[in-house]
């Protein structure tokens, strides 16, 4: 073994310093999944159109509503 293949007993305890933040990090996490239905604004926003542009497909009924949400395009 080479001299830079010999991890330090100070290497080894800032590696598992590390590891314990991001232990901590994923204890924290939680994965939600996305909402089914979204607004008008937020579904706009999402598909890079201005809010009259997703209300005019509403009314053309180009898009499925439930009241005044619209089902969100990142659900297939």
């Amino acid at each position: 073994m080479t001299p830079d293949q010999i991890a330090t007993k100070a290497d080894v305890e800032a590696v598992m310093k590390k590891l314990d933040q991001v232990e901590r990090l994923l204890t924290k996490a939680s994965i939600t999944p996305p909402p089914r239905w979204i607004t008008v604004r937020d579904y706009a926003s999402r598909v890079d159109r201005s809010v009259a542009t997703v209300r005019r497909w509403i009314r053309n009924g180009q898009l499925e509503t439930n009241g005044k949400l619209v089902k969100n395009p990142d659900i297939a």
